[in-house]
């Protein structure tokens, strides 16, 4: 039942989007508690700037970022056991907002706006993943990233969630 419920508002969302004229909102609000209690808010904080939290499902483990051999390494990294499902989570110091998300269009990525929780951000879809950039200034990004882009249904409804929880800390 609550998978078919989250199929249900899943659908809501994405008509909504498609049938929006103006910049589509995600709100943490909109998710059912019963689906928000599968999972925890994990905080992120870059210093001078305000505190962000997350929502993190409750099958996905955290993982030590420093383990993580990349360039930027993630500042948060979440995957499930087997590995097949990953949340990172990157603090990332730019040139100038614009000249990031140029970069990032630049690289054949789609980009769109997004107001998620008030919050004017920027989603990215990828060959291989689907994320959110949330601007802090215009020289400091968070940027959520989900892989795999293309999982089962389930995934799908769950980095819907991911990015509805995107918010300030109250």
């Amino acid at each position: 039942m609550k998978k078919l419920f989250a199929l249900a508002l899943a659908l809501c969302l994405l008509c909504g989007v498609a049938l929006a004229e103006e910049t589509p909102a995600l709100a943490w609000s909109n998710i059912p508690e019963e689906i928000q209690a599968n999972g925890s808010l994990q905080q992120i904080a870059v210093p001078d700037m305000p505190v962000i939290v997350y929502w993190v499902p409750a099958n996905m483990l955290a993982v030590d970022p420093s383990a993580v051999q990349a360039d930027p390494a993630p500042s948060a990294l979440f995957m499930t056991e087997d590995g097949q499902y990953t949340i990172s989570v990157f603090a990332l110091n730019v040139t100038s907002l614009e000249d990031y998300l140029s970069s990032l269009q630049g690289a054949g990525n789609t980009l769109n706006n997004v107001s998620i929780n008030g919050i004017d951000c920027v989603s990215v879809e990828a060959e291989a993943y689907e994320g959110v950039v949330v601007p802090m200034n215009d020289t400091t990004v968070l940027y959520f990233v989900t892989t795999p882009k293309d999982g089962d249904d389930e995934w799908d409804q769950v980095k819907g969630v991911i990015f509805s929880s995107i918010q300030v800390a109250q």
